[in-house]
């Protein structure tokens, strides 16, 4: 390899776009020590792969010592054995089909040489592949190849990868490498799913673990860690991530949040545990893994940490997280307790409090005056209007009794 390989490269720039299950998109490459350019462009479709790129290269004795760039008679003889030999190409397109079982047909791979000279070569190549069977596109192609390299996929695995497939609307991608003193790379994604993302995901991996337990034989074991699974529900539309490159370094890292995992817990919701969890993680080789605890929180309330007797002790005292180093066996916090607390500032510890309790009693009692009060004042308004004094009238029909004697 070139010495310092990371300042051979001038820039880099891909760009890509996906709509359903199409896409389309370009790369162009430029080096520095010697000149050169790569430039090229894909497509695909569910039946049908494109691939053209073109390339001007220029020689270098000394950058490229014992490679086909270090000067055209190398680069001559190698293409003479190779893009322009028919049955090397020919060789290259078997390799590819038999290693797809032949569930992929290349229609064309193929290279043209441009133009050569002492300095520099242009060349360009060609490659287009299709399912080999007709009517079909390349998730029939992609399940025939399971289907030959494994057990047979069981009825309905066709429908769930075409939904799982067109969960994703349509897709964006730019990246640029910028070379020089301080190298940069910048790289700009968007992707876009169906609206109601985290429902039609859970409801497909719910279809997926049915349809497994409909195949397994009866009588057969479900082992723990499959159940497990299968009732945890998935939150995905919330997720992040977050990727640094140090290219002087040469070391990267990514870090990921918004990913909210709903598993079963035994208890009750102020204070369970997840033994499904930790067993489903099960034994690492040695030294083990690290594994953090941290408890979360929101406005009204939090969640403590609590080991009890007899579970391996984190490093760290626990309270809102605990940490296990170099642990091998993550069954082993299958009794690490979560507790729900409300927070001492919040409405919820404000109402439980005995002075909230007080003048929640003094509140009610007051709803209940207003209450009482209300009624009353309503029965008032219904009872007949007061009458001036006289003599009151007979009932019924005939002559009143006779006015007094003056």
């Amino acid at each position: 390899m070139p010495p310092q390989a990371i300042n051979f490269f001038n820039s880099i720039t891909l760009t890509a776009t996906q709509t359903g299950l199409t896409s389309q998109g370009s790369l162009s490459i430029s080096t520095n020590v010697p000149t050169s350019s790569i430039s090229g462009t894909f497509s695909t479709s569910p039946t049908k792969v494109r691939l053209n790129a073109t390339a001007l290269l220029y020689f270098s004795p000394t950058f490229f010592v014992g490679t086909f760039l270090a000067n055209q008679t190398i680069f001559q003889k190698i293409w003479n054995k190779t893009f322009a030999n028919n049955t090397w190409t020919g060789h290259i397109v078997g390799q590819i089909q038999n290693a797809t079982r032949q569930v992929i047909k290349v229609t064309a791979f193929n290279g043209t040489l441009n133009s050569i000279n002492n300095n520099s070569v242009s060349i360009s190549l060609g490659f287009v592949a299709i399912p080999s069977q007709q009517s079909t596109d390349f998730v029939t192609a992609f399940e025939s190849l399971l289907s030959t390299t494994s057990t047979p996929l069981p009825a309905g695995v066709d429908s769930i990868i075409r939904s799982a497939l067109n969960l994703e609307m349509g897709e964006t991608l730019s990246l640029t490498y910028t070379g020089g003193s301080t190298p940069t790379i910048v790289i700009n994604s968007t992707t876009n799913y169906v609206a109601d993302l985290d429902a039609q995901l859970n409801k497909l991996k719910k279809q997926y673990f049915q349809l497994i337990l409909s195949a397994v034989p009866a009588g057969t074991v479900i082992p723990a860690s499959f159940l497990f699974l299968n009732s945890t529900s998935v939150t995905v539309s919330q997720m992040s991530t977050t990727i640094d490159l140090d290219l002087g370094a040469g070391t990267s890292s990514m870090s990921l949040k918004g990913l909210i995992l709903k598993p079963p817990i035994v208890g009750s919701n102020t204070n369970f545990t997840i033994p499904g969890l930790f067993q489903t993680l099960g034994k690492t080789p040695s030294p083990g893994v690290n594994i953090t605890l941290v408890g979360g929180s929101d406005s009204t309330s939090k969640v403590k940490i609590v080991v009890p007797a007899g579970t391996i002790q984190p490093s760290n005292p626990p309270s809102n997280s605990a940490t296990w180093t170099n642990l091998q066996d993550a069954s082993a916090l299958s009794a690490v307790e979560f507790q729900v607390q409300p927070l001492p500032n919040s409405f919820l510890a404000f109402l439980v409090s005995p002075i909230g309790i007080a003048i929640e009693a003094i509140v009610a009692i007051a709803i209940v005056s207003a209450v009482v009060l209300y009624i009353a004042k309503r029965r008032a308004s219904r009872a007949p209007l007061p009458t001036t004094a006289g003599p009151t009238l007979s009932p019924g029909v005939g002559p009143g009794p006779a006015p007094p004697t003056p």
